[in-house]
């Protein structure tokens, strides 16, 4: 029976050097004010935009909204499918209405549908259908944007 390991499988050797490593991490930390404070700002002259641009950008619409295809199919038999992202501006309230059945996912924010009547509170994973050339406003009552994806299947 050997006894070259401690409980925990750790060897003795290398306890130290751990140790003495971790004590020297800590004390490098503390010497700069506790770790404490803001960092200095930026120089103006270096902060420049950068010249990325998404694939598949949205685009905006005249209500308030910006919508981005995600996934578009019109060779899938008697069927077309269609998915967009739509982005709800803070305090807008939209309409949406598409020949088809449409299932609507909210993603991000906060805001209320209302299908005929019917009102539903959005918050992240909240889902609502919509019937065939069914119509539902959409209002964004957070702070921030109101993401949905919006799922439609039509017949051609």
């Amino acid at each position: 029976m050997s006894f070259d390991y401690f409980v925990g499988g750790v060897k003795p050797h290398l306890v130290i050097p751990a140790a003495a490593l971790a004590l020297l991490a800590v004390g490098a930390c503390g010497a700069r004010a506790s770790g404490k404070g803001l960092l200095p700002p930026p120089n103006p002259a270096a902060i420049v935009p950068a010249p990325y641009q998404p694939e598949r950008g949205f685009d905006t619409q005249g209500d308030g909204a910006s919508s981005r295809a995600v996934f578009r199919a019109d060779d899938a038999g008697p069927y077309r499918a269609e998915i967009f992202d739509l982005l709800i501006a803070p305090g807008k309230t939209i309409t949406v209405k598409r020949e088809g059945v449409v299932v609507v996912e909210t993603r991000q924010g906060a805001g209320t549908a209302t299908v005929q009547d019917k009102r539903v509170a959005l918050t992240a994973g909240t889902t609502f259908g919509l019937s065939q050339s069914e119509t539902a406003t959409i209002e964004n009552s957070g702070k921030e944007p109101l993401l949905l994806r919006v799922y439609v299947i039509t017949m051609r």
